[in-house]
């Protein structure tokens, strides 16, 4: 005889305890939403809490050892999260910091005040458009224009055919080789089988690589000591020895003798020729080679002459357009605008400027920003951030005390407005000259004026990064987490590799024990009213272990026939799934119903018991694919069979229970046929329902599909499609259902506060226990909230103390200004720096280095109207005004 028992029996002492702490998670929520966070108390005590739990301090049995291991290694990142916390933390600060930021109002801070009203300023956006349109008209509308187009057309085409010949030239076989084609091989030949194993693969590449490879470790640390050497001026072959010595002479002040720019020049130096003398000399012929052939395939593809003929070309059109009469027109609308524009930001700026001083007037913004200093020092081995802040204002006081730059920005404007405005400059050899002055002295003012300061701040950050990596707590949980996640992918050899064990402990302990620990889940107040009737149903409580169905089938059948002349092709497809072991053991539920129209008039407050047992609710479906005549659906529903027979209700107080106990029995035999006949209907519909809106939503995205072909270069990919189709369907069958229920309310209420009945109090009601844990979250000074109280687990009493953050010893590069030092000294004094420049200042000055492919002078284009070459890096040679200070 089957059971008629569930899965787990309600036990009262245990659904209490676990609703009262889903509601508190419920409070937890509504603190967070109201700017409230946890303490370092109530985060040590719930972390404490979760380590000493079951599943953590206990792992099942079931578990295989390397999925115990997995929760060891678990446990240990959450240990060490919590210390990590905990200690950079101290006192609170990032919760002061959160809490802080709700109340930053800017002090003395006003806004700028806008230079136009937004009427004027779509007027200017209509003016500014309609410049650039004309001049876009006339410039597709010029045949010097349309004819450089057509020839930078033929000059492509002419590459990629010479592109495609060299590559059917290296696929195509020679002559010879097809001649060998149809001739036998030399009679009873045999060859040795190659050697493919993952080994002799490996050890080939590895051969490869290292024939190739500059230098070797060993070549890097004898440069280092060579460089270490040259440097310290005991001659010590230990960096270790030579950093000591700099970090004295930075903290000190004194001269110790380190010689650190010429220790680099040795170490490079010596790295340079060691990898020279490495590389082979074919490698090195090949990329000569190589080089030679790309430089003289693109000299032979744009030689001089037509270099200098498309500058001058563009020059030629450049006037044309300036000869038309909507140029002048546009052009001047244009400049005006940018020029009124321009001081308008200028003005703003000011008043910025003005704006971030009186900010920090505001004690919020200030409390904030010293939590989130300290935070952040903390976690970088309680290091100062005061080298990098101190290297960041000295750039900016530089900056913007610097004529130089100021002037050179005022000469661009100029020379742009002369471009411009003037028909012809631009094909003088004068415009050739100032240009090539201008790009001298911007290229000096760009990008190595202030080189020493980036260099600085590069070297501040990377500092400050590495105390990062240095903190002993970081590195701690650092590690944590890496063996975590090797011991999860990793075998024991430290290789990748995919473990069937730790997914069957996933799927056959971890996932189960989650929803047995699940267990009680309230469900909030569930509220009906309409013309006809007002219901409310309260106290609902589901446990998890016997909602979960107990068994899920699902069985495919496929049946295909392939026919010719008279007989026809068939294709079917017949799918059934069934779910069984719905359970529920609901005690103590909680109703309301008013029955507003019709006979009889009830009105009735109670409690009852729901149970259903054994089998509980069940349910099946048999399907096929649609008939080919139906353009509707994908599936055709068959049949839909509902087992509930297992139900029982229980009055436990009812104004009606003598009545209703006493037509239980003729009430129920009548009442679940019929309700197993509805939930039929209701189960076929929704199907039906589900299948019909899937199918619409596939003949939507079809259509989409279609219109993309239209319009490829906005085509959505296949997902975005099918969402779209999606969110058009939903919000169709929203805006239906809406005008359906328009005389009817559905209301699910957490709160009495949500509730619609609010003077309506239900015995032992849910919501009345969330108001209080709601109203609970609401209490305590600033962040606090003794909402957070979750656990039982004592606190930590070992967490190491935070030390204060100091400034520490490290070499940086020498901050100030490049050439002509006409700035305020005591804007580019630097604190804590010494000369010369660490290994990835080095790597900025690769990035900052011009090459010849970035030069943008026009000191090659003599001939038709350019300047004529001289010596040095543009026209103006040894004479450049930069270089000798005369600007």
């Amino acid at each position: 005889m089957a059971s008629t028992s569930v899965n787990r029996p309600t036990n009262v002492k245990q659904k209490e305890a676990d609703v009262n702490q889903k509601l508190q998670l419920y409070g937890i929520y509504s603190a967070f939403a109201n700017g409230k966070v946890p303490s370092n108390k109530q985060i040590d005590i719930a972390l404490n809490s979760a380590i000493a739990s079951n599943a953590l301090s206990k792992p099942s049995s079931k578990l295989s050892s390397e999925g115990q291991k997995l929760i060891g290694d678990l446990r240990d990142v959450i240990e060490q999260a919590k210390v990590l916390l905990l200690t950079k933390n101290e006192g609170n600060l990032l919760q002061d910091f959160l809490w802080q930021t709700r109340f930053v109002t800017g002090g003395d801070a006003k806004l700028p005040g806008a230079p136009v009203d937004k009427a004027t300023a779509q007027q200017h956006g209509n003016q500014a458009l309609d410049g650039l349109r004309t001049l876009g008209t006339l410039l597709i509308s010029n045949g010097q224009f349309r004819k450089l187009l057509s020839d930078a057309t033929i000059l492509l085409r002419d590459v990629a055919g010479d592109a495609a010949q060299n590559a059917a030239n290296r696929v195509n076989p020679s002559q010879e080789q097809l001649s060998q084609i149809d001739s036998p091989a030399a009679d009873n030949t045999w060859h040795d089988v190659p050697d493919l194993s993952r080994d002799n693969l490996r050890n080939q590449a590895k051969n490869v690589y290292n024939k190739q490879k500059p230098f070797s470790s060993g070549d890097v640390k004898d440069a280092a000591g060579n460089a270490s050497q040259a440097a310290n001026p005991s001659g010590s072959r230990d960096p270790a020895d030579t950093a000591m010595l700099a970090g004295q002479e930075q903290q000190t002040g004194t001269n110790q003798g380190v010689d650190a720019a010429g220790g680099a020049q040795q170490g490079i130096s010596q790295l340079r020729e060691q990898g020279s003398a490495n590389v082979p000399e074919e490698t090195k012929t090949r990329a000569k080679e190589f080089r030679e052939r790309s430089k003289g395939y693109v000299s032979g593809k744009l030689p001089k002459e037509r270099r200098e003929q498309s500058i001058y070309r563009l020059k030629k059109m450049i006037v044309e357009v300036q000869g038309h009469p909507d140029y002048q027109q546009a052009i001047e609308t244009l400049l005006t605008l940018a020029e009124q524009y321009g001081g308008h930001g200028r003005n703003i700026s000011q008043q910025g400027a003005g704006a971030v001083k009186g900010a920090h007037g505001d004690d919020a913004l200030t409390t904030a920003e010293t939590d989130l200093r300290m935070l952040l020092e903390r976690f970088a081995n309680s290091t100062s951030a005061d080298d990098l802040i101190e290297s960041i204002n000295a750039i900016y006081r530089d900056a913007d005390q610097d004529p130089e730059l100021k002037k050179w920005f005022r000469s661009i404007d100029t020379y742009v407005r002369k471009c411009l405005k003037e028909q012809g400059f631009i094909m003088q050899d004068s415009a050739t000259d100032e240009w090539n002055q201008l790009y001298d002295q911007g290229n000096f003012l760009l990008r190595d004026r202030y080189r020493d300061h980036t260099n600085r701040i590069m070297d501040e950050i990377k500092f400050l990064g590495n105390q990062f990596d240095e903190d002993p707590l970081n590195k701690k949980f650092s590690l944590s987490l890496q063996k975590l996640f090797t011991d999860l992918g990793n075998d024991e050899n430290g290789k990748p590799a995919f473990k069937k064990h730790l997914v069957k402990d996933l799927s056959q302990v971890i996932i189960p024990g989650i929803f047995e620990s699940v267990r009680y889940v309230p469900v909030p107040r569930i509220e009906y009213s309409d013309s006809m009737v007002d219901a409310i149903v309260e106290n609902l409580v589901i446990e998890g272990d016997n909602l979960a169905p107990n068994s899920f089938e699902f069985g495919s059948d496929n049946y295909f026939r392939w026919g010719r002349r008279t007989v026809t092709n068939k294709n079917k497809n017949k799918v059934m799934v069934s779910v069984s072991g719905v359970q529920m053991d609901l005690r103590d539920v909680s109703f309301y119903i008013n029955k507003k129209q019709g006979f009889p008039a009830v009105k009735d407050t109670g409690i009852m018991d729901i149970f259903m047992g054994g089998t509980g609710f069940s349910f099946k479906i048999a399907m096929e694919t649609a008939d080919k005549s139906d353009h509707q659906h994908f599936f055709k529903i068959n049949k839909v069979d509902v087992d509930m027979k297992s139900l029982t209700i229980k009055l436990k107080q009812s104004k009606h229970k003598m009545l209703f106990n006493f037509f239980r029995p003729l009430l129920f035999r009548v009442v679940k046929p019929a309700i197993t006949k509805v939930l039929e209907k209701l189960i076929k519909d929704q199907a039906h329902q589900l299948d019909a809106r899937a199918y619409v939503i596939h003949q939507e995205a079809q259509r989409v599909a279609q219109a993309a072909k239209n319009d490829p270069e906005n085509a959505p990919n296949i997902y975005n499609r099918y969402v779209q189709a999606a969110q058009t369907t939903m919000t169709k069958n929203k805006e239906k259902v809406e005008a359906a229920a328009a005389d009817k309310k559905t209301n699910v209420a957490m709160t009495q506060h949500d509730s619609i009945f609010e003077s309506i109090k239900l015995p032992g009601g849910i919501s009345t226990k969330a108001t209080e844990y709601k109203n609970l979250a609401a209490k305590g000074d600033k962040w606090e909230s003794p909402v957070f109280g979750i656990g039982s687990a004592a606190e930590s009493t070992n967490l190491p103390k935070p030390s204060a953050p100091t400034r520490k010893p490290h070499n940086v590069a020498s901050g100030g200004v490049r050439g002509p030092q006409n700035v305020n000294p005591s804007a580019s004094s630097g604190v804590g720096q010494t000369n010369g420049t660490t290994g990835f200042s080095n790597q900025v000055n690769q990035a900052f280095s011009s090459s010849g492919s970035e030069d943008y002078s026009l000191k090659n284009t003599g001939g038709v109207n350019g300047g004529v070459p001289q010596s040095g890096n543009t026209t103006l040679g040894a004479n450049n005004p930069v270089l000798t200070g005369g600007v």
